[in-house]
């Protein structure tokens, strides 16, 4: 399942423009939100596509977290909402 939640937030990243890093080791450690690879616009949608996909919610917490601030980390973040929302 990681490797499905991870694919789908890099291709969520890549609309949003290339991803400067190449292993997937520099992918995880992705800080999106501090390089403004996503506008607030843009993170709203990205927020929802999430939710969508895997049919979690997340809150404005979870959002603010330092988790979510990184591609790993928001992989486990997705992860631990599907766990407790099943």
């Amino acid at each position: 399942m990681t490797k499905k939640i991870f694919s789908f937030i890099i291709s969520l990243l890549e609309k949003h423009g290339p991803i400067p890093v190449e292993t997937d080791d520099e992918r995880m450690a992705y800080r999106f939100l501090e390089v403004a690879h996503i506008d607030s616009f843009g993170l709203n949608e990205f927020i929802m596509e999430i939710e969508d996909q895997f049919n979690i919610v997340l809150s404005p917490e979870d959002n603010q977290s330092e988790e979510f601030r990184s591609v790993g980390g928001l992989v486990q973040l997705i992860k631990n909402r599907m766990n407790t929302s099943n």
